[in-house]
């Protein structure tokens, strides 16, 4: 896998995986051995991870979700789950960065098709609960997963099962984007709470697959 080394004034080294290559970011103010070490250190995990997806069987003949069945499909998740109101869903076309987010302040959630086209059901449900949870815990603390956990005990399993089918789907397509911005669809049942954004703790190294 070709390697691109970009050169930051940061603190924090990351890599990610884009179009089958690896990108990475160091400090340009680290000294030479700590990059080296960085940087086999992420060609380990990218190696890895280009294994696992390959063991993967190539999807093919993938009809797309419709904005109507996902509509659906987080109307009766979270029904089931947390019950919290959000303001709309759509489907975005992020490829490499995000399977999919909330935006806090206008809660309206967007899923990436690349992730949600052909996933299977239980990973999809955790998804949309991920994503759910959220606008309860906005942040990934030990209290988010807790209360993920309450819903879908297997979430470790179905998490790495949508990041391995997003990185998967986005690897075999290729094709130049040429989709309309997504619209969004509103689904306001209740006022919604106002939620102060949370804030993750930074790490020195940073892995990351969206």
């Amino acid at each position: 896998m070709e390697t691109q080394i970009r050169y930051v004034t940061g603190r924090t080294a990351r890599a990610r995986i884009r179009g089958g290559q690896l990108v990475v970011t160091v400090p340009r103010h680290w000294p030479p051995t700590e990059i080296e070490s960085a940087l086999a250190k992420f060609k380990r995990w990218a190696h890895k991870h280009s294994q696992t997806l390959q063991a993967l069987p190539m999807p093919e003949d993938i009809p797309p979700v419709s904005l109507d069945a996902l509509l659906d499909a987080v109307a009766r998740v979270n029904a089931e789950t947390v019950d919290v109101a959000y303001l709309g869903v759509r489907i975005g076309r992020s490829r490499y960065t995000r399977l999919a987010q909330v935006n806090l302040k206008t809660r309206i959630l967007t899923f990436s098709r690349y992730a949600i086209n052909g996933l299977p059901e239980r990973a999809l449900r955790y998804l949309i609960l991920h994503e759910l949870a959220h606008l309860i815990v906005p942040n990934h603390s030990a209290k988010f997963w807790a209360l993920v956990a309450i819903h879908e005990p297997d979430y470790r399993r179905q998490r790495q099962i949508a990041q391995n089918h997003y990185q998967r789907m986005a690897a075999i397509d290729d094709r130049p984007e040429e989709l309309p911005p997504p619209a969004a669809r509103p689904d306001a049942r209740r006022p919604a709470p106002a939620q102060k954004k949370g804030r993750g703790n930074a790490r020195p190294v940073q892995l990351s697959l969206f």
